[in-house]
């Protein structure tokens, strides 16, 4: 698998922004402060001042794609896709996932698709004061994953590289992970119920067994690496998967493994999660 990972970490790369003054704000709303020549390529709808764990992201912009980078004081970074509409109009909740605190939050832009440089276009602080639901920190994207999987298989998804398809299924969704490899939350597979939909992580895995007539199969999965979504549960560490870039096949295919057999190497295996709900 070909991870290209400066090719898909979604990173603001602000170039050539300078800070200016602040936009004055509306009573009870979040005050934005803007980069130069942002509040000409981006419009937000009026964020209040509240809070919640929770914020609806809402606006049009002139830009192809953009980000949305969350910051927790003293704590971890979010980069992702914001999804934009054909007519260039976004409207997300966003879930604050780190608990109380003050949360910076980043929009940059770029007027390609799928660009390596974004450029900031302003931000905001929005302060936590109540913690998000234990049913939203974890809610699951499984079914939505297989939607999509179902829909590509036989097509190519991005380049073709296995990690594009784990990628273009998260992004659509709106998933919280982090590039290159972390899908979700991580599962113990030996306690863990495994779903279809969720998503796999091999790692020089070679599985060897021993069939009826002296025959023994063997098979690899990852040279070093290899992304699969897992689409059945035969059995205990027996999945059929959905993958590509298998054998020089470059579409999406299914096919079984059994993981009882493995005899080389690791894996792991990822619950889908929301980072924002589309509205």
């Amino acid at each position: 698998m070909l991870l290209r990972t400066s090719r898909h970490i979604i990173a603001a790369l602000l170039i050539g922004t300078i800070l200016v003054a602040s936009t004055p704000a509306q009573t009870n709303t979040t005050e934005i402060t803007w980069y130069t020549g942002g509040e000409t390529k981006l419009t937000l709808a009026p964020i209040p001042l509240d809070t919640v764990s929770s914020v609806v992201i809402a606006g049009t912009t002139s830009q192809k794609s953009m980000i949305v980078t969350v910051k927790k004081d003293k704590g971890p970074a979010r980069s992702n896709p914001l999804p934009i509409a054909d007519d260039g109009s976004f409207n997300v909740l966003y879930l604050f996932k780190d608990g109380i605190g003050t949360y910076t939050v980043r929009l940059s832009g770029s007027r390609q698709r799928g660009s390596l440089n974004y450029q900031g276009l302003g931000f905001f602080t929005h302060t936590v004061k109540k913690a998000l639901p234990a049913n939203l920190i974890n809610l699951e994207l499984n079914g939505k994953i297989m939607e999509y999987v179902n829909r590509v298989i036989g097509t190519t998804v991005g380049r073709g590289e296995c990690w594009d398809l784990a990628q273009e299924s998260l992004d659509l969704n709106l998933a919280d992970w982090t590039r290159p490899t972390t899908f979700g939350r991580l599962l113990n597979v030996e306690t863990d119920e495994i779903k279809a939909g969720d998503i796999i992580q091999f790692r020089s895995v070679k599985t060897t067994e021993h069939l009826p007539g002296g025959i023994t199969r063997y098979e690899s999965f990852g040279a070093p690496d290899h992304t699969a979504i897992i689409c059945n549960i035969l059995g205990k560490k027996h999945y059929t998967l959905a993958h590509q870039n298998v054998g020089g096949n470059k579409s999406v295919i299914k096919g079984d493994i059994n993981l009882t057999k493995i005899t080389r190497g690791k894996y792991w295996i990822y619950r889908p999660i929301a980072l924002m709900i589309q509205l």
